[in-house]
């Protein structure tokens, strides 16, 4: 039997995330979100609800479509949401496998996306 690949499984190969910081305490994933479209194409934003060791908060942002990485983090260096400037790494560590959050909702919105690489997988 073939594998079990889902659309989330392709959403996680393809996408890129990047750690971000220095952002306003009221600040929701949506304002994120917003400030980060404007360097690349955005399909999840993510505030937990814990603090840094700093007691400063953080978020990440998932991109796809990203060809270098060092570019869209020095870009997002840039971006300022209020009167902070965000501070931006590429993601250290990775989502586990079992933890989907809001990806499904993500694969369903870019589905087409996903088609084309589940394409090159079949042949």
């Amino acid at each position: 039997m073939g594998s079990k690949r889902t659309k989330e499984d392709d959403v996680l190969k393809i996408s890129t995330s990047v750690f971000v910081t220095n952002f306003l305490e009221q600040a929701s994933a949506k304002d994120l979100w917003n400030a980060c479209k404007l360097y690349g194409h955005v399909v999840d934003a993510f505030i937990p609800n814990k603090k840094s060791k700093a007691g400063k908060r953080f978020g990440f942002v998932r991109f796809i479509k990203v060809f270098d990485v060092e570019r869209l983090v020095g870009n997002l260096c840039t971006v300022w949401i209020g009167r902070h400037r965000i501070h931006a790494n590429a993601a250290r560590f990775h989502r586990p496998k079992g933890s989907t959050r809001n990806l499904k909702i993500i694969a369903q919105t870019y589905g087409v996306v996903n088609q084309k690489y589940k394409n090159t997988q079949q042949q």
